[in-house]
């Protein structure tokens, strides 16, 4: 090729390329270096053009043909240490970038991509460094200060990813997706209205950001500051799932995968901490989810072949959970799979999280066939593909967004809810849902979607808690005189038509103490704000009788239930891990139960211990019994002695496990719907 048409044919790529059409210029590439092989800026863009198509092992191959030929180094270093962070060869990434640096190092841009690596890495503390060193050599950087924000946003430090995303809009009014993260925050602060002009924001500069029209029409306040604002915030959901059901309707492969990314950003976990039935709520958010997994992951909506086991052939159980790490899951869900008899079933356990420790250790010790696939939807389902189980349990639906389209599948003859968020799924093809026998009301199977099992007594074989490792927390000294209550649940399941209990108890007990546990954020200012009002209306300072802790490790909580009197049980929504907990120490504790699942866990608990004189039957009776407890020291003394007397039934029961093996032979060997309770 004479130089002329070389010149010629190297413009005409130049000019194809620059209009964003990298796989047009890609043959004028190849043809001129193949003419002159020694052309080394033919090298490095032919690189770049694989490099923006995603063909990165040519891309390395070609960047280090340039780079030999003296194009620029930098650049081909650089552009081949994102190229081969893109094929996961992190540490050959590094040192890729690192020779980039050592030729140019002051430019802003190689030390962005190097804390991009460490980001991916999960060397958070590397990746802080290096995109701060980028923006001291160029503050005005807005992708930098994105990528600083989401960082902060993954340490939980809301306030910094703020300052990072309100800079990067003031550099670049167009970016999208910084709405979008500042909308996630305003929501978890409980800032609906901020998150929601930020979703707008998001969605007018990109229409079709389906993560942005999600988010928007699935918000939920975190927290209620009055129980006016509770009816608003339900129908504004639901209206937003039946907007959803109207215009939510992908086709594309590229539209299909951000359709899955926005299915799988979030949950309507908040939802069910507003105290209602949510059978019909669920059943809509499910029709939903359905129709989006099977157009994301089609071919899954069939019955699948439901075969009694042959003799001496074991039923294959498969769990899947996010939480069976050091969680409250692990505590009432893990021993369900790991003491299932050998005999008989086969277990798979298999784990979608991020957390390793020696509670999952233990799981994965005890597992037939363990599996760790991550948060990754895609491969979960290769999964269970591969191991077609008989029956899938899945511990915690409701909690990790990572199962909401995978869980709406049809992936095994038999697909279980086991509760460890205990709300029914909404799933047409979740067929049973495994609940407690102790907890449930007569009427409790008008509250799920599937099938009520009710297996014996709380459902969990739960191991004993180490209470005995009690540490008091700083904060919870007290005197002599006075009657502490506790209250050990998460502020979000406190709902404001029920504050006024404390303060009606104060008033009766005016030695009384009130704590709760604060997890941090805004909540705990609005709850104490919440306590002011109804304690001021009782004429009383809300300051010299409640206390707010911050949240703390299981000894300190230990050491907290163990410093105070009494414990008061969340009325809408009630404690499990936490009453077994307390009642480890011989706590007494008031309980209001309630008809759904969430209300009755404490009442299940004390129906065991036989103790019904800690049971209310309205709120009015709650508030009578706190008091009675605070002041008749020999009613008081009498339940701890019940308590103690009898606590040892509540911890390693296996008539739960041995329960289910036998709701689960029935369904499989019988194929039909099962007995009231096993």
């Amino acid at each position: 090729m004479d130089k002329t048409r070389l010149t010629k044919q190297f413009q005409q790529a130049l000019e194809i390329h620059g209009s964003g059409n990298p796989r047009g210029a890609e043959p004028l590439y190849r043809e001129i270096v193949r003419s002159l092989p020694e052309f080394a800026d033919a090298w490095y863009l032919w690189g770049l053009a694989a490099h923006e198509l995603g063909e990165y092992e040519d891309a390395v191959a070609r960047f280090a043909r340039s780079i030999s030929l003296g194009a620029n180094q930098a650049d081909g270093y650089h552009y081949m240490g994102l190229s081969l962070q893109a094929l996961g060869r992190f540490q050959a990434a590094m040192d890729s970038l690192h020779q980039a640096l050592a030729l140019a190092p002051d430019n802003p841009s190689y030390l962005a991509s190097l804390g991009s690596l460490a980001m991916e890495s999960k060397e958070l503390d590397q990746a802080e460094s290096w995109y701060l060193q980028a923006l001291a050599i160029q503050e005005e950087f807005p992708q930098v200060h994105y990528n600083l924000a989401t960082l902060y946003r993954e340490q939980r430090k809301n306030d910094q990813a703020v300052h990072h995303l309100r800079r990067t809009l003031e550099l670049d009014p167009g970016h999208w997706k910084a709405h979008f993260n500042l909308g996630l925050i305003e929501q978890l602060s409980n800032r609906t209205d901020a998150a929601l002009t930020h979703y707008d924001a998001a969605i007018r500069l990109k229409p079709d950001y389906w993560r942005a029209v999600w988010a928007k029409h699935m918000v939920l306040p975190t927290f209620y500051v009055s129980q006016d604002d509770v009816a608003p915030a339900r129908q504004r959901w639901l209206a937003g799932v039946a907007e959803l059901e109207k215009i939510f309707h992908p086709s594309q492969a590229e539209s299909l995968e951000e359709a899955r990314h926005a299915c799988e950003s979030t949950t309507n976990f908040y939802l069910h901490y507003q105290g209602y039935n949510d059978l019909e709520a669920q059943k809509a958010q499910g029709h939903l989810l359905t129709r989006i997994a099977h157009l994301v992951y089609p071919g899954h909506d069939q019955p699948l072949p439901l075969l009694p086991p042959k003799p001496g052939e074991k039923i294959h159980v498969a769990f899947v959970s996010s939480f069976l790490h050091g969680h409250s899951v692990y505590k009432t869900h893990s021993r369900l799979a790991t003491l299932l008899n050998r005999q008989r079933f086969f277990v798979s356990v298999v784990y979608t999280g991020t957390i390793k420790d020696e509670s999952l250790r233990f799981v994965m010790k005890n597992a037939d066939g363990f599996h760790d696939v991550g948060a990754n939807s895609s491969r979960l389902l290769a999964t269970l593909h591969k191991l077609k189980p008989q029956v899938l349990i899945y511990t915690d639906l409701g909690m990790d967004p990572i199962f909401n389209l995978v869980s709406a599948l049809r992936l095994a003859p038999i697909q279980c809810n086991a509760g460890g968020h205990p709300i029914t799924s909404g799933l047409a093809n979740m067929d049973y849902f495994l609940s407690s026998d102790a907890m449930e009301s007569d009427r409790a199977q008008d509250h799920y979607s599937e099938t009520l099992i009710r297996l014996p007594n709380l459902a969990h074989c739960y191991p004993t808690p180490a209470s005995h490792l009690a540490v008091t927390p700083r904060g919870a000294e007290r005197n002599t005189n006075d009657v502490v209550f506790c209250n050990l649940q998460n502020m979000i399941k406190l709902l404001p038509q029920h504050d006024w209990v404390y303060a009606a108890i104060a008033r009766a007990v005016p030695n009384s103490q009130f704590w709760f546990i604060d997890l941090g954020g805004h909540i705990g200012d609005l709850f104490r704000d919440r306590l002011k009002e109804v304690f001021s209306a009782q004429g009383l300072d809300h300051a010299l009788y409640c206390r707010l802790f911050p949240k703390m490790e299981l000894v300190r909580f230990f050491g907290l239930i163990q410093a105070a009197d009494i414990v008061l049980d969340g009325i809408s929504w009630s404690g499990n891990n936490s009453s077994m907990e307390a009642l480890s120490l011989n706590k007494p504790i008031v309980t209001f139960p309630g008809e759904l699942f969430r209300s009755r866990h404490t009442h299940g608990i004390l129906k065991r211990l036989g103790i019904q004189a800690t049971q209310a039957s309205s709120l009015e009776e709650y508030v009578a019994i706190a008091i009675r407890l605070a002041q008749d020291i020999g009613f008081r003394n009498e339940v701890v002695q019940s308590i103690a007397a009898a606590k040892s039934v509540l911890y390693e029961d296996q008539e739960p496990v041995r329960g289910l093996e036998r709701a689960l032979e029935f369904i499989v060997c019988n194929g039909c719907q099962p007995f009231h309770s096993y």
